[in-house]
């Protein structure tokens, strides 16, 4: 990727959540740019730890070094994704090609094809050809020292026919080098698959594994704090430390159902009309996300408390809509009819 594109990128999505903070009524209320707890992979705002940079570091060098393969797992919600296209892009910076494939449910040749549309190659009919083709184009890439490297998420969805054929793609080589690197990103049932005796070969050609845990009660503190800055809070909503316990203790730091509990703490502190998030508001937020009993840690009384101000925040949401709504519509009328699109 060159500077003029990620500029523009960043320039872009700078814009996005602007607009997005103008549209959005609850974000508005808050003061915040844009979501602090999206439910997506947002690796725009890469919140890190020294053993990630490591991670990252190492399978960045093993790519670049042409050493084979990288394995990534991680229990759902623990950021393969958002690591995977970080990587991504710290070997594209490098002068990379890369292809990424994150719908698995192509198995087999399909699976080849797919890798190849995703090079800009058009591929064939028949597996075996295709396999040409890719050889064909790795060498040129290798003749110019240009490294090709497919990323492929959700890795654990493959069956043994297509990780085999994986490892047949990693058998393309210069004489010195493999033509191709890869990079595969699953849950841990994917490093269960890999230990058959019929992959043991594949195994044994993995150079890096970047075992993704979750967070600790210290590391979490800080990843709210940093999603939240990167919003825009400037420390306005801030969790006391009872509630940093409950959300440890609800989440198991798990980042993607911190980000589902935090998203509802939000609409419960438009409710309150107070920035601080306590630990009865934790608690319910968990329990609306499925992640707890409605009354686990709290009273029957701070339980019905919480739900009414999910109720009135829900309430308080939709008027704000409205007015949003309107204001929108008087300000397009005064133009003339004039709309402007968000391309």
């Amino acid at each position: 990727m060159n500077a003029s594109v990620a500029h523009a990128r960043t320039t872009t999505a700078a814009a996005s959540a602007s607009g997005d903070a103008a549209m959005h009524p609850v974000l508005a209320a808050l003061g915040l740019s844009h979501a602090p707890f999206p439910p997506t992979p947002d690796a725009a705002h890469y919140f890190t730890t020294p053993d990630l940079e490591r991670d990252l570091a190492e399978a960045q060098h093993c790519l670049l070094g042409r050493k084979g393969f990288v394995l990534l797992t991680g229990e759902v919600g623990q950021g393969k994704t958002t690591f995977l296209r970080r990587l991504l892009r710290a070997v594209e910076a490098k002068g990379a090609r890369s292809s990424l494939i994150f719908n698995t449910f192509l198995q087999g040749p399909d699976l080849l094809a797919a890798v190849l549309r995703d090079f800009g190659l058009r591929p064939g009919r028949d597996a075996a050809g295709n396999i040409t083709r890719l050889n064909r184009f790795l060498l040129t890439c290798w003749r110019s020292g240009t490294t090709c490297v497919l990323f492929i998420d959700d890795a654990q969805n493959l069956d043994a026919g297509s990780l085999e054929l994986l490892r047949l793609l990693t058998n393309l080589e210069s004489g010195q080098e493999k033509l191709l690197q890869i990079v595969l990103a699953g849950q841990p049932e994917l490093e269960d698959a890999l230990r058959a005796h019929g992959l043991r070969q594949l195994a044994s050609r993995i150079v890096k594994h970047v075992r993704l845990a979750s967070l600790d009660a210290p590391a979490l503190a800080r990843y709210v704090d940093f999603r939240l800055d990167c919003a825009g809070d400037e420390r306005r909503i801030r969790l006391d430390d009872n509630a940093l316990a409950a959300l440890y203790r609800h989440s198991a730091g798990n980042p993607r159902r911190v980000h589902l509990i935090m998203d509802r703490c939000l609409y419960g502190v438009i409710a309150k009309g107070d920035t601080r998030i306590d630990a009865a508001l934790v608690c319910c937020a968990a329990a609306e996300a499925g992640f707890a009993p409605t009354a686990r840690g709290l009273s029957g009384g701070l339980a019905r408390r919480g739900i009414a101000l999910f109720g009135i925040a829900l309430l308080v949401a939709s008027s704000l809509v409205a007015t949003a709504i309107t204001v929108a519509t008087s300000s397009t009328a005064d133009h003339s009819g004039v709309v402007h699109g968000r391309g």
